[in-house]
């Protein structure tokens, strides 16, 4: 409407994790089966039907409100076309020597049997003793407590009594650490203790990173559960000795409990330790961060695996800098903070792992050889690189199987053998380049030329540097540019309670519930279909329908599509949380009814309008229309309001924007001046009235367009039949121009409008006094 070519593209991410997650646990609820019982080739069928139906369901959610999208360039994030583009990123990354395969310490989560990112990791507050329910688990498990261990120190009869709330890790520890200023345990550096379960001797090193308040000071040392332990023992050239694996169970080093569960192998260790007389203590109110699994809520597991990892250090580099000189904005209502965090998280920035041990996504392009000899010579080759110091594979990127074979006999001959990597590469990876992707890249193509790179970029602030991030580092190494110039940060929708919306709540609206209406009975029968699908869990069905005998006992009014949208436009987008109320949307639609109305009232004084024209004719004074202060005033409103609009779209400060329309539609135009006109049309005073009513109905159709395109679009059109003056025959008002404020300038009084205000003032105590009144000669409230 404003004139800009706009593109929005519609497209569905397919969500390894998430998307796994939920139909693995599906099929446990529903079969009592898991993906391995299926196999790889039926359970990617499943997850295919999923994502069908899924689909079909976003997609008509979409149109219904409304969206404005161009549904020919529809793409998924595994289509043929995206997941070339996906393979050609990887190649060329490992071209660049940005790609390595290596061996670290990995986010794993034991339900997945995979890794995950940082952004699938909830930080779990834990305010002492506490019983959870885990996946794998039949009954609950007790976490949060701080046990304090005795470690005798070697040719003494002292020991160091050491905290931690990992038991079951006992098994691996390779050290004592304590600070090097702590004055308590300062003569012991260098010292060695007996380790009480393997009897045998462990070192007690200095080391600056331990926490002194934490415990006792003195901390077990296991490098390949724990991250900051894994630091210390790069440091420190300790060994990393696994004692988990990626079951959750204990390995074969732990003896007699290999194979038994981490947390019931915590609960044995205690109940031997304690008979030993090695535990000097059980606190049961420690406070600690539980990392768990956003998916399944199971407890991550710091596991060193040997994975595919992005050196992302000269990358992050350029996208700090693209944020410091200006070309790229973030905008958010915290300001100055994002901008921040993007420093912080850039200038400190980890190598991404970008393997995922799971079934659904994209394969890796990586492909190990098995060439007899395996003598791991890579001759200097890009595509052919030792994974790290502990395997001896050698593999071979490329962009297919033919490719990396031909490449694979030529190094080694014929007799040669290749093997694609199982694994898929992190969802985040094929999600960061999107924005060059669907215009065609690698292509050269003409829209790569007209699109890129794109305006406007909105997300969550909950995945600003996980995704806005690795957007700008990729397309920034890909295109050498930008992927976008701007980014709009929204916060967490949440319900009108503050609490945030989600399943494991209760308390998510479906939009189609708010659009069409919803019963009471429809909405818990549509969370027990949900529950028997395996998409709820019981105490999830359970907390549904509790949340919805408390706020929906009457069900769900319909809406409308425009009172849905008017309502998430007018909150303040930019806050950390939005909170969605379902009052607010009635209000909305209250709202629309009354512009409705007004639109009738038009329309009913046009003929009113007809009648003063003839009678100007009688007197010889057609085509003259006198305004009156108040078609003045309430032009002049109009004027200000088309300026307020304008500037708050500008400023993303959408709910800025609803608050002038409201302001001048529901109060100035139909509660005042609609109000005092009739007055005019009674009397037959009524001039300039009309021309007046329609020019602000018209404008302010124009100006709703792309907040209540329905309404606006309906009301519009019918008008138009009707040959009201100003009225543009068009099949749609995004065939119109918006309307900006140079236009309407001319008609703004400031001195006029100080004078209505005064006016407006006496007017409201005049009401209040009559309301008193009233009040006081009826207090029962009778008639």
């Amino acid at each position: 409407m404003k004139g800009h070519p706009v593109l929005w593209i519609p497209g569905l991410d397919h969500a390894g994790i998430a998307t796994q997650a939920v139909v693995e646990r599906m099929l446990q609820r529903t079969r009592n089966i898991t993906r391995h019982d299926m196999g790889r080739a039926e359970f990617r069928r499943l997850l295919w039907q999923w994502k069908t139906e899924k689909a079909t369901i976003i997609n008509q959610q979409l149109k219904a409100l409304g969206a404005t999208l161009d549904w020919n360039r529809e793409y998924f994030t595994i289509d043929e076309i995206h997941s070339a583009a996906v393979t050609e990123t990887f190649v060329r990354l490992n071209e660049r020597n940005l790609l390595y395969r290596a061996t670290d310490l990995v986010n794993w989560s034991p339900a997945l049997r995979s890794t995950i990112s940082e952004i699938e990791v909830e930080d779990f507050v834990i305010d002492g003793k506490t019983q959870l329910q885990l996946p794998g688990h039949d009954g609950k498990v007790i976490v949060g407590q701080l046990i304090k261990l005795a470690y005798p120190i070697k040719d003494s009869k002292e020991e160091l009594i050491v905290a931690t709330t990992r038991l079951e890790t006992i098994f691996g520890d390779v050290a004592i650490a304590v600070h090097p200023d702590d004055e308590r345990y300062s003569r012991y550096i260098g010292w060695q203790v007996l380790h009480p379960i393997k009897e045998t001797f462990i070192p007690v090193i200095a080391d600056s990173s331990v926490k002194r308040d934490f415990g006792t000071g003195a901390v077990k040392i296991t490098p390949a559960h724990d991250r900051s332990d894994y630091s210390i023992a790069k440091r420190h050239g300790l060994p990393v000795i696994s004692v988990i694996d990626e079951a959750g169970n204990m390995t074969d080093i732990c003896k007699e409990f290999k194979g038994l569960s981490r947390f019931v192998t915590r609960e044995r260790l205690v109940n031997e330790l304690s008979a030993r007389g090695i535990i000097r203590g059980v606190e049961d109110h420690h406070r600690m961060i539980l990392p768990r699994c956003s998916r399944t809520h199971d407890v991550i597991e710091y596991l060193p695996k040997e994975q595919w990892f992005v050196r992302c250090t000269a990358m992050a580099r350029r996208a700090h800098e693209a944020v410091k000189n200006g070309e790229l904005r973030i905008d958010s209502s915290d300001d100055g903070i994002y901008e921040q965090l993007w420093y912080d998280w850039l200038g400190n920035v980890r190598d991404w792992c970008v393997s995922r041990q799971l079934w659904w996504g994209h394969r890796i392009p990586a492909y190990s050889v098995n060439h007899g000899d395996n003598n791991n010579d890579n001759g200097g080759d890009n595509d052919i690189f030792s994974t790290s110091s502990i395997s001896k594979t050698s593999w071979i990127i490329a962009r297919s199987e033919e490719e990396a074979y031909s490449r694979a006999r030529e190094k080694y001959g014929d007799t040669v053998s290749i093997r694609q990597d199982s694994d898929v590469l992190d969802t985040w990876f094929s999600s960061a380049i999107i924005p060059f992707v669907t215009l065609g890249w690698p292509e050269h193509t003409k829209d790569m030329a007209k699109y890129y790179p794109l305006t406007l970029m909105e997300t969550g602030h909950d995945i600003f540097l996980f995704w806005v991030a690795r957007m700008v580092m990729l397309s920034l190494e890909m295109t050498q540019n930008l992927p976008f110039k701007e980014v709009l940060l929204h916060g967490v929708l949440c319900d009108a309670n503050g609490k945030k919306m989600s399943k494991s709540s209760g308390n998510v609206i479906l939009p189609e519930n708010i659009m069409n209406g919803c019963s009471f009975e429809e909405l818990n029968a549509q969370a027990r279909q949900n529950h028997a699908a395996g998409i709820l869990s019981a105490d999830e069905l359970q907390r549904t329908l509790r949340v919805n005998a408390k706020s929906y006992s009457a069900g769900i009014p319909d809406c409308g599509a425009d009172a849905l949208r008017l309502s998430l436009c007018a909150r303040n987008i930019k806050n950390r949380t939005i909170s969605f109320d379902l009052d607010d949307c009635r209000t909305s639609k209250y709202f629309c009814n009354k512009i409705w109305q007004a639109s009738k009232y038009v329309l009913l004084m046009a003929k009113n309008d007809e009648e003063n024209e003839d009678n100007q004719q009688q007197h010889g004074d057609k085509g003259k229309k006198y305004l009156s202060n108040l078609d003045r005033w309430i032009l002049s409103r109009l004027s200000w309001m088309v300026e307020t609009v304008n500037s708050a779209f500008a400023e993303r400060n959408f709910h800025k924007a609803i608050a002038a329309i409201r302001q001048f539609l529901h109060y100035e135009f139909c509660d005042l001046y609609v109000e005092g006109t009739k007055f005019g049309f009674r009397s037959g005073n009524a001039a300039g009235h009309f021309d007046t009513l329609a020019k602000c109905l018209e404008v302010s159709l124009r100006l709703l367009a792309p907040v209540t395109p329905y309404l606006s679009d309906d009301l519009y059109m019918r008008l138009v039949k009707k040959g009201l003056p100003g009225f543009q025959s068009v099949s749609s008002l995004l065939e119109t121009s918006y309307p900006v404020p140079y236009e309407f300038e001319h008609l703004r009084d400031v001195v006029l409008e100080e004078k209505m205000c005064e006016l407006v003032n006496v007017i409201d105590v005049i009401r209040s006094c009559m309301a008193n009144v009233s009040k006081k000669s009826n207090p029962k409230g009778g008639s």
